[in-house]
């Protein structure tokens, strides 16, 4: 990924990687969805992921699957949050 990462791509790359996400949303700081799913930005529970990075917040939710790509899908999240800021 490159410092051009932007929060509509973020979410396509995350979609991408993972499709079985049931929603992916990007928050600026100021907590305003800047991409992704609106419905994600107050979601909380065991089956959503938070990643934070500086100015933003990446959330998905999780598929009910097993919970063994969870630590994959934690990765990635970490990963496009820290590259969006």
């Amino acid at each position: 990924m490159t410092a051009a990462l932007t929060p509509d791509l973020a979410v396509k790359y995350l979609t991408e990687l993972e499709p079985a996400l049931e929603g992916v949303v990007v928050l600026g700081s100021d907590g305003a969805v800047l991409a992704g799913d609106p419905a994600l930005a107050s979601s909380g529970g065991e089956r959503v992921l938070r990643a934070y990075g500086t100015g933003y917040t990446v959330i998905a939710r999780l598929p009910a699957r097993p919970r063994v790509l969870d630590a994959l899908t934690r990765h990635d999240l970490d990963l496009v949050a820290r590259e969006l800021g």
